[in-house]
């Protein structure tokens, strides 16, 4: 079994070697950070968080505060999240990967925290050039049952920002909704 394992990796390796020898102007063009991962890494720094939560559209929030650090890693390709609050009496952590995909045009990210064992995977677009990311985020519950929300984030100067979670009801209306405000650290 090892040695089926290391004769797949090898072959996939050296095709992939042989393609980005053959290739390099495509590799070289869409793994190269560009102005979006700019813009994404403008974000980085320290910041206060306030986590607004509402079981429906239009009933009162429940807030929460926190903090997040944001760090730009791997040249400039991705912003690495890592944050940490209360909600609902409970401490939680959080570690968050945002980026842009060249290959694909869309941006992508990936969410875990302190109170599942699972990732939240979601992909999106901008209509609006980076101010607004809208996103669909796609998890497994405790039952293993696909879940599907709306996710955006939303820029509002070089010093704060809204990530916003929302769910679908059965109807396709808005559920529940978190609304995470970050406002950077002087």
């Amino acid at each position: 079994m090892k040695r089926k394992y290391l004769i797949a990796l090898g072959v996939t390796l050296a095709l992939s070697v042989g393609v980005f020898i053959t290739r390099p102007e495509v590799y070289g063009q869409t793994s190269m950070p560009g102005p979006v991962h700019q813009q994404l890494a403008k974000r980085a720094g320290e910041y206060t968080t306030v986590t607004k939560f509402s079981v429906q559209p239009g009933a009162a929030a429940v807030e929460s505060t926190g903090t997040a650090k944001l760090t730009a890693i791997l040249d400039g390709r991705f912003l690495l999240e890592e944050d940490a609050g209360v909600f609902m009496g409970q401490q939680t952590r959080g570690t968050r990967i945002w980026g842009y995909d060249n290959g694909a045009k869309q941006y992508e990210s990936a969410w875990m925290y302190s109170g599942s064992t699972g990732i939240m995977r979601l992909t999106g677009n901008t209509s609006d050039g980076g101010k607004t990311m809208n996103f669909v985020a796609t998890f497994n519950d405790e039952n293993g049952v696909k879940q599907t929300f709306d996710a955006a984030l939303r820029l509002v100067d070089d010093d704060h920002f809204v990530v916003g979670l929302y769910a679908r009801g059965p109807d396709g209306s808005r559920g529940p909704t978190f609304d995470t405000t970050y406002t950077r650290k002087k």
